[in-house]
């Protein structure tokens, strides 16, 4: 094992994470009642109509892999699970009944072995054989649920907000944890700067409270010195020069001696300690506490002017602890079934939400720090006063004091915890109603009491003033030297946070800004690829910061914006391809050799569908793609571009037999077995359909002139004899272009003669007289009739494609619009220049 950059550890099964299907056995799963294929490790495309089950191939593979449904899970499935409606609707009460079993080959094992999942253990599977390499294989697997794409999930890359995008990139490049990290890092940071800020006020307090009683506003060491030493030569004690030592301010004074001639109520105490609490009340109305009540008022009526925002933002901690008791594959509050990784994305997603109020949530916070250290002083000042006013002789009733301490002190408690509990909102503003309100009679009966009692008091002499002063002072200044401690504490423990959190934030953009700069530069090329026509100038950028993934691509060289702000639909989905490729790629590397996309390439345009089968064929030539669509002439390019080797069509559903299936495969060797069954219409319309999507295919490819018509229906009368036509004059332009450069005219001139008789096989020249004849009236032959008509379209199909079994590809036109440069398949074997020398 390996130590990663990024903390994580790389497993030498890395290259061996993906693994190719050979065959497939579906059973009352799903709408699928039964179905097996064998696949030979080999491209398979799926094509259907809307609801004729071919999703569940997809879905049968990714439970086969991962135990998981990714269609049963995340936003808007909260009512589905795996265990209850991944089996047939008819076998719901015997989930045992349903399973998936593939034969997979490993190829860096070079070894093949059989996984089987039922869906009552579906966390389980079964193995055969069940060695070492086989459960490695399958737990790599279980972990890299990216294989399987939906056109749903293909979005989420492009149109999300910067912060989504982040977290979703992460998940596919199994990075997810760098945002559990930050999360965690900056709840710290953000906690130890709350510490530092309490502690700094503790310690304004003691300060305060020292120098107060000192008579000084703001003393400078010498000051205070003075001060002390004016009292210590009163008591004729040497004058001391450092305030470091323990009791330094007070040595030499008999505390025993005080403690019994001096009076128990204290004369000085009690007129400073008063003092100090009314001018804490009188500081509730001026401008530094009435401004932070005033900016808390404005953060809390934010929060309840959005009621949407409010309820996420009341969730937020919630959410945050969840996330933190996430240990098995549940709920950790309802007990409810969740594979781990959905719920996981369903928490981050919610969190992601009360983002918005993140500016709000920081406004609230910084106004109520200094307003709870306030009330947290005056509750404080108000017991002091509360206890002179128990030993004045008579007692003086102190109860409203205490009332007033007590609810202070209540009303501190709830603005300190609306910072992170905004369920509490309504009382905090009723609490900080309360602050600064006119001082009660009741209170103003007590100090009067207090003040009164103090006045009828005699003066103490100078030297127990003295003495009084030099032992309160001791006591204010240890006070102060224990809140400067735990302020250095704070101050370090929220720099030593603070740091962390930025140092951490600075390495894992730098990490991820390398990455980003690899998959970039893939997916600018892939995008390019298969838009050369008219966007090969496109760049992408990705920009990570802390937490955040913009992106934003060029449009048309008019500068780089997010993807939904210009392209369309199926520029976009063309990004999301392109992007999921490049990510995937990044993080299997060699191990992508098994690639399952549903639907994904629908809104593609369809003017670029060539250029993407060849950049799936191209740029992943060992990777087994399994593709479903709903277009039968997506299907055909598939297969014209040999990026898929056999195909299944659905052709319709019916909940008691599930998907009608027609196995396509090599269509002539079809069109053999109907013949030797003496089946002539069933050929004859099986070449039929053949030839109008080859036709289709080819007069793309070709750049054939077809007859427009508005409800886009075109038949075989309708394509093929452009399809020949095309064909003839890119064979001549062709040989035009060799003879004006001095050039070898044979290849141009041998595919004329060899096109000019299989041409003529085909009695395809008759059709551009006659549209009644030709296919119509192949019903009509005889088997052995047919098998020339079959042999004869077969041996000029040939012709149209690249020789090179391993590429096959029909010949086409490059570039697909404005002036044509060369005939030539993907893999070069073929390529005929088109453009003459100029005169």
């Amino acid at each position: 094992m390996t130590q990663t950059a990024c903390g994580r550890r790389s497993s030498p099964l890395r290259s061996r994470t993906m693994i190719q299907i050979e065959e497939i056995e579906i059973v009352e799963f799903r709408g699928i009642r039964h179905l097996k294929r064998s696949l030979g490790r080999r491209s398979l495309g799926v094509a259907g109509p809307n609801g004729t089950g071919k999703s569940g191939i997809v879905d049968a593979i990714e439970f086969a892999l991962t135990g998981n449904i990714t269609r049963l899970g995340g936003t808007g499935t909260a009512e589905l699970s795996v265990k209850a409606h991944a089996p047939h609707v008819d076998s719901s009460k015997k989930p045992e009944n349903a399973l998936v079993r593939l034969k997979v080959y490993a190829p860096a094992l070079k070894k093949s072995f059989t996984i089987e999942r039922s869906v009552k253990n579906a966390t389980t599977a079964t193995l055969e054989p069940n060695d070492t390499e086989a459960k490695s294989i399958l737990a790599q697997l279980e972990t890299h649920p990216e294989f399987a794409l939906s056109r749903r999930e293909i979005i989420k890359y492009i149109l999300v907000p910067a912060g989504k995008r982040s977290q979703y990139v992460q998940e596919l490049l199994r990075l997810d944890q760098l945002e559990k990290l930050r999360t965690s890092f900056q709840r710290v940071a953000n906690e130890a700067k709350r510490d530092h800020t309490r502690a700094q006020a503790e310690d304004q307090r003691t300060k305060s409270d020292f120098f107060r009683h000192l008579g000084i506003a703001a003393p400078k060491k010498n000051e205070l010195l003075t001060a002390v030493n004016a009292r210590r030569a009163v008591l004729k004690l040497d004058p001391v020069t450092d305030l470091a030592p323990a009791n330094a301010l007070k040595e030499g004074v008999n505390t025993e001696v005080k403690e019994k001639t001096l009076q128990p109520f204290s004369k000085l105490g009690a007129k400073s300690d008063l003092a100090a609490y009314l001018d804490r009340l009188a500081a509730s109305q001026q401008a530094g506490i009435t401004g932070d009540r005033a900016a808390a008022v404005a953060a809390l009526t934010k929060l309840t002017d959005d009621p949407a925002l409010l309820k996420v933002v009341k969730q937020r901690a919630l959410l945050e602890r969840g996330l933190d008791l996430l240990e098995e594959d549940a709920c950790p509050l309802c007990d409810n079934a969740w594979e781990m990784a959905a719920l996981v994305a369903h928490l981050q997603e919610k969190i992601a939400k009360a983002d918005a109020a993140s500016a709000v949530l920081k406004q609230l916070a910084a106004a109520i720090a200094p307003l709870t250290a306030h009330l947290q002083a005056v509750v404080r000042d108000a017991g002091k006063v509360a206890q002179w006013c128990e030993k004045a002789n008579p007692p003086i009733d102190a109860s409203a004091l205490g009332a007033q301490a007590k609810a202070l002190d209540g009303d501190r408690v709830i603005l300190d915890k609306v910072v992170g509990d905004p369920a509490v909102i309504a009382e905090a503003l009723q609490a900080l109603g309360r602050l600064g309100s006119p001082i009660a009679a009741e209170l103003l009966q007590a100090t009067d009491g207090l003040a009164a009692h103090i006045d009828t008091l005699p003066d103490p002499s100078t030297e127990e003033v003295a003495k009084e002063f030099l032992i309160v002072a001791q006591e204010k200044y240890d006070q102060c030297r224990v809140t400067q401690r735990a302020l250095s504490v704070s101050a370090q423990q929220a720099e030593t946070a603070s740091a962390v959190l930025s140092h951490y934030g600075a390495v894992s953009t730098a990490i991820l800004e390398g990455i980003y700069d690899k998959v970039q530069k893939d997916f600018t090329e892939y995008y390019s690829f298969i838009n050369r026509d008219d966007e090969d100038k496109f760049e992408g950028k990705l920009s990570p910061s802390f937490g955040r993934l913009a992106f934003d691509v060029d449009f048309y060289g008019r500068g780089k914006f997010p993807p939904g702000a210009y392209h369309s639909e199926g520029h976009q989905d063309g990004m999301g391809l392109c992007l999921y490729l490049a990510l995937v790629k990044h993080t299997l590397g060699d191990g992508f050799t098994l690639a399952v996309l549903d639907d994904v390439l629908m809104s593609v345009d369809a003017g670029h569908r060539r250029e993407v089968c060849a950049l799936l064929k191209q740029k992943f030539p060992n990777t087994q793609f399994i593709l479903t669509t709903h277009d039968g002439v997506w299907l055909k390019f598939m297969q014209s571009e040999k990026l898929v080797q056999s195909t299944l069509s659905f052709g319709g559903w019916t909940v008691d037999g599930g998907p009608q299936v027609w196995t396509e495969g090599d269509v002539w060797t079809q069109i053999d077995e109907y013949l030797a069954k003496g089946n002539v219409p069933q050929a004859a319309g099986t070449l039929r359909r053949y030839l109008e999507f080859t036709s289709t295919i080819l007069a793309d490819n070709l750049r054939a002139r077809i007859e427009y018509h508005g409800n886009g229906q075109y038949d075989l009368g309708d394509l093929w004899p452009n399809v020949l036509a095309a064909w003839k004059a890119r064979l001549q332009e062709a040989r035009d272009s060799a003879a004006s450069w001095g050039k070898n005219i044979q290849e141009a001139e041998t595919l004329q003669v060899e096109s000019k008789k299989r041409v003529a096989a085909t009695k395809s020249e008759e059709w551009m007289i006659n549209k009644a004849v030709h296919y119509n009236a192949w019903a009509d032959l005889q088997p052995k009739e047919f098998v020339a008509v079959a042999s004869s379209f077969q041996e000029l199909l040939r012709l149209m494609q690249c020789p090179n079994t391993d590429c096959g590809e029909f010949l086409c036109v490059s570039p697909i619009k404005g002036d044509k440069e060369v005939l030539r398949c993907s893999c070069g074997t073929v390529s005929l220049n088109l453009v003459p020398k100029k005169k």
